[in-house]
């Protein structure tokens, strides 16, 4: 999402036993999720903000959740993992700044249950947020679904 989980966030800041991860576009609305934001007293430690410059590149955005993914994976083990999966970090999307295509957000997804398998038997949740462009989050939509069930990336007609 191009928005940082500022309310999930809220919830879980002093909460040792949730792990919160978000990549997100820094600054943007609300203004929160700057790298350190870390987390309190019981949950610190246990908050990951990731935030990414306007404009920065899918090749930059990928090397950025491999390496959020590799800080969860040395210090938390989750017995499920849910994702609140925005597509307003979509190319174009009117709200955002960000470069992602639909096959980036495939293969993010594909690296998430990768790690998923071994942390927790690929249980893995994902819930619709953000996406101002019908078609863009229509499409992203159908990669993250495909790569979720372990199917082949989407192709076009």
């Amino acid at each position: 999402d191009v928005h940082h989980g500022n309310g999930t966030q809220d919830i879980f800041y002093e909460d040792g036993s949730v792990y919160f991860c978000s990549l997100h576009q820094y600054p943007h609305w609300p203004g929160t999720g700057a790298a350190d934001e870390r987390g309190r007293g019981a949950g610190d430690g246990t908050t990951l903000n990731v935030p990414l410059a306007p404009g920065t590149s899918a090749a930059r955005h990928r090397e950025a959740w491999e390496r959020a993914l590799d800080t969860i994976g040395s210090s938390f083990v989750p017995d499920f993992v849910l994702v609140s999966a925005g597509f307003d970090c979509l190319r174009g999307d009117p709200l955002g700044g960000l470069n992602l295509e639909p096959a980036d957000l495939y293969e993010m997804t594909r690296a998430l249950m990768e790690r998923a398998r071994g942390w927790c038997g690929e249980r893995v949740v994902a819930l619709l947020e953000g996406g101002y462009d019908p078609r863009r989050t229509g499409e992203g939509a159908v990669h993250v679904l495909r790569a979720l069930a372990g199917l082949a990336i989407p192709t076009r007609p």
